[in-house]
């Protein structure tokens, strides 16, 4: 059994993930891009003590740059939401290497998102838009579970020239998250014993408004996903749970306005 599994839409995004893990830190599966790709690989994701989704995303709101850290508090798909109580965590790690991450909801789509959508989105609390990570949310079942998606596309965007620029930025941030993904997995999976208040001073900034780069504005970027596919796996618990008595449970939505 692998200690992390890291899943991603794009064979670039596995690269990159992989540049910043070292040999044995971790497995990278690429799923493919959408939401049938990203369901079927949530039916035969190989065994893990803490499974993670990685890659590219869309910004909703102005105020995310290319290049900008978003760590999932929420995943939501509809009317549903999963919660993600190891964000904090793993902001704070991020923080430490130099990556200040915001927090908030990220919302899977089933369409492209595009216009007056992303608007009504960021009215209800969302940050950002993907493609593949509400049915990996789903088969993670009790293991401990992150999303991080570096923005490759911005809700402002103007021309289709920055789609090159905008996708450089967002892939160099993207190969230094490895070290702080494989610190998140060794503590939420026991293996580190850091405690969650060895963080508290890196997660006030870690939740702030930083920004990982100093670019403009970002690109267009497919935005989709949703199937209703899981699979079991052993219950393990976010950082206030450790015994494992309070297992992630999906709740209706809408849930806290975040961001």
């Amino acid at each position: 059994m692998t200690a992390l599994l890291v899943c991603t839409a794009l064979g670039i995004e596995a690269r990159a993930v992989r540049h910043g893990l070292q040999p044995g830190d971790a497995l990278v599966l690429r799923t493919g891009m959408g939401p049938e790709r990203a369901a079927r690989a949530a039916a035969r994701l190989p065994s893990a003590e803490a499974l993670a989704v990685a890659g590219f995303g869309g910004a909703v709101r102005e105020d995310l740059r290319a290049g900008d850290v978003l760590v999932a508090t929420e995943v939501r798909f509809g009317e549903r939401a999963l919660p993600c109580p190891w964000a904090p965590f793993l902001a704070a790690e991020l923080a430490r290497h130099g990556l200040p991450a915001r927090t908030g909801p990220l919302v899977t789509c089933d369409h492209v998102v595009t216009g007056a959508e992303r608007g009504l989105l960021a009215e209800r609390g969302a940050l950002a838009v993907d493609m593949e990570t509400w049915p990996l949310a789903e088969a993670a079942g009790g293991l401990p579970f992150a999303a991080l998606r570096v923005i490759a596309d911005t809700a402002d965007v103007r021309s289709p020239w920055a789609v090159p620029a905008y996708g450089v930025v967002a892939y160099r941030v993207l190969r230094r998250i490895g070290p702080a993904l494989a610190r998140w997995a060794a503590h939420a999976s026991g293996a580190d014993h850091t405690t969650d208040a060895d963080h508290a001073m890196d997660a006030g900034s870690a939740t702030s408004t930083g920004h990982a780069t100093g670019t403009d504005r970002a690109t267009r970027a497919g935005h989709a996903t949703g199937a209703d596919h899981a699979m079991d796996a052993g219950r393990r618990t976010g950082p206030d749970a450790d015994d494992g008595s309070a297992p992630r449970e999906e709740r209706p939505f809408p849930s806290s306005r975040e961001g």
